[in-house]
């Protein structure tokens, strides 16, 4: 199997705290949902292309089950291995975004406290 360390799963110039966030989990389960149903869709359009060559496309009565091994191979292969790591890539382009909108929301606390006093 192959390993793909290469790409950092953590962007180190953003806080920790925000990685442990609610948010941020819930972001990194959303980019690996998607990179799953983008390999997912990859193969199965493959398999089409595939068959449809061989003009074996017809009459398979186990092609719903196909598909469905197939999305569940690429949910495990992306969740277990990392997948090619485009998940990784967008969970940290946009953990960027939550944390300069946790910087803003704290910056906007602190002026609002500061008016009040």
């Amino acid at each position: 199997m192959i390993q793909f360390n290469s790409v950092r799963t953590i962007d180190t110039n953003i806080d920790p705290e925000i990685h442990n966030s609610k948010e941020a989990q819930q972001l990194k389960q959303s980019c690996q949902q998607f990179e799953a149903i983008l390999w997912s869709k990859l193969f199965k359009d493959m398999r089409k292309s595939a068959l449809s060559i061989s003009g074996s496309e017809k009459d398979r009565p186990w092609q719903q089950m196909e598909e469905l091994s197939q999305e569940m191979a690429t949910d495990d292969l992306v969740e277990r291995s990392g997948g090619a790591g485009l998940w990784k890539v967008l969970y940290n382009s946009l953990a960027t975004k939550l944390a300069a909108d946790k910087e803003a929301k704290e910056l906007h606390e602190a002026n609002e406290k500061e008016l009040n006093s």
